[in-house]
């Protein structure tokens, strides 16, 4: 039986995982302008970084948010460029995908930026240190750069894909340990529309409405040999894989992405890049549109989601999950104001969760 004294020192802890919240930790207020963030990242406990784009008289500028408490407060600066993604190797070193495919570094933790090169489509960078990187995008892009991001070669497995390289873009890759890694991709297709996948989905919202329901292929490349030799996997169906993710502890997942006209918003998979087993369906739901995914190892996974109104990309309620045992959910308190089309997650090495919408607001868990 618990003491009076033992039953009291446990009361803050009970009390704190029943009022669990994301809640504001930056909200974007200009009458004249609008920011739209497109990812987060932390490089420690302390440092992170949001970026986007500030729309003000039709024109679009970017912008970095730096934290240096820990998401307690948030600096914007602008950027020389309009960014797409942002890569943390630590906490001073930075590289950034633009929207026109342009790779950024900086290593002053983002206080200043060096264009490395160009690439066209690129959508996303991941390192393993300073030298050593792997970039993903639209055309069955698939490069290596042993220099930094200064010079590109392609990875001849991701051009061996079925069918035509306009429809076709990579969208994900990491590594775990550095040696063992996936890297993700899935046709693209679009109704007798040309889409301009370097963009991010902000820009082009009513192209949302002209995606198709048909199956189309979707591509996995595992290595275990830190990118030296890819093994490719295809497979035929419906939806498109837009995230990838391997934890500190080897734990892998995969997001499945909807047209916004099938019957279901999402799907999750987990997967081991260290056992040789098939992929486990963990979640599927019909009244969500599925946007990222979190893990922090011990703590579980967290999934961001918003609502679904119908087939057009308009600002819905944000609603985010957690799961510890990957088959029992629960639904997180959210601010009653967050809403959003486009929602990111991001962790800090220690376990603390924010989410970045599209709307200018960053969320942090309480």
């Amino acid at each position: 039986m618990l003491s009076r004294r033992h039953l009291i020192a446990t009361m803050p802890a009970l009390a704190f995982g029943q009022t669990r919240k994301f809640a504001r930790s930056f909200h974007y207020i200009q009458p004249d302008s609008k920011l739209v963030l497109v990812d987060i990242v932390f490089g420690s406990d302390k440092k992170g970084w949001a970026m986007g784009g500030t729309i003000s008289a039709g024109r679009v500028k970017g912008t970095l948010l730096s934290t240096l408490d820990g998401g307690a407060s948030w600096q914007s600066t602008e950027l020389k460029f309009i960014p797409r993604s942002i890569f943390p190797l630590d906490d001073s070193s930075l590289w950034a995908v633009s929207e026109r495919g342009e790779i950024w570094f900086s290593a002053e933790s983002g206080r200043d930026w060096k264009k490395l090169s160009r690439q066209d489509g690129a959508l996303k960078v991941h390192f393993i240190n300073n030298q050593t990187g792997f970039l993903v995008g639209a055309k069955k892009t698939f490069m290596r750069t042993e220099d930094g991001g200064k010079t590109w070669r392609h990875i001849p497995e991701a051009a061996q894909v079925t069918g035509s390289a306009d429809s076709f873009s990579y969208k994900n890759v990491d590594l775990w340990n550095g040696k063992l890694g996936i890297a993700t991709g899935s046709a693209d297709r679009v109704s007798n529309r040309t889409r301009r996948v370097e963009l991010p989905d902000w820009m082009e919202p009513e192209m949302a409405t002209f995606k198709t329901s048909e199956p189309h292929v979707m591509v996995t490349l595992q290595t275990k040999d830190a990118g030296k030799t890819w093994i490719k996997q295809e497979v035929v169906g419906f939806g498109y894989v837009d995230r990838t993710l391997i934890g500190a502890d080897g734990a892998g997942f995969i997001l499945i992405k909807f047209d916004r006209s099938f019957d279901y918003g999402g799907e999750l998979y987990t997967f081991s890049p260290i056992q040789s087993k098939k992929g486990e369906r963990i979640l599927r739901e019909k009244n969500l549109y599925y946007q990222d995914i979190a893990y922090v190892p011990g703590n579980g996974l967290y999934l961001a989601c918003t609502e679904r109104l119908g087939i057009l990309p308009v600002p819905t309620k944000v609603r985010i999950k957690h799961t510890k045992d990957f088959a029992n959910w629960t639904d997180i308190s959210v601010d009653y104001r967050a809403v959003a089309k486009n929602v990111t997650l991001s962790a800090t090495p220690s376990g603390k969760v924010f989410a970045a919408l599209d709307q200018g607001t960053i969320l942090a868990l309480q």
